[in-house]
């Protein structure tokens, strides 16, 4: 667990604030947070009281440029898998159609594929939990 530090402590109260500036909590809400996160210890603790409100600034930037990276690098993997494969397929249909070799390579890809897909969603899932 990653102690807290003073400047940690005063980017989450801002958060806090301008959530408050823009009606998303009751002044009792924003009380009761800003006692939580001056109790805070560890970062896990000062996450707590804004897991429920909307990123802001720069950490939203970040998320959504990781999202946008791992669409375009998934996009990249299907291309890639889909061209090898389908040229493995047409070589085996000119070749005479014998034992469907280009299962060798086609299973293990598509379990490549597919747990790359997985894995993005996954990631991008807990990057936007996540709270720095």
């Amino acid at each position: 667990m990653l102690r807290l530090s003073d400047v940690d402590r005063e980017r989450a109260l801002a958060d806090l604030r301008a959530h408050y500036a823009e009606g998303r909590l009751s002044i009792r809400e924003l009380e009761a947070r800003v006692e939580d996160i001056l109790r805070s210890r560890t970062r896990r603790d000062v996450a707590a009281p804004l897991r429920d409100l909307p990123l802001r600034g720069l950490r939203r930037l970040i998320l959504v440029r990781v999202r946008r990276f791992q669409r375009a690098m998934l996009r990249m993997h299907l291309f890639a898998y889909a061209a090898s494969n389908a040229s493995l397929v047409g070589i085996w249909e000119l070749t005479g159609q014998g034992v469907f070799w280009p299962a060798l390579f086609l299973i293990p890809s598509t379990a490549l594929v597919c747990g790359h897909a997985a894995a993005s969603r996954m990631f991008t899932r807990a990057l936007g939990r996540l709270r720095w």
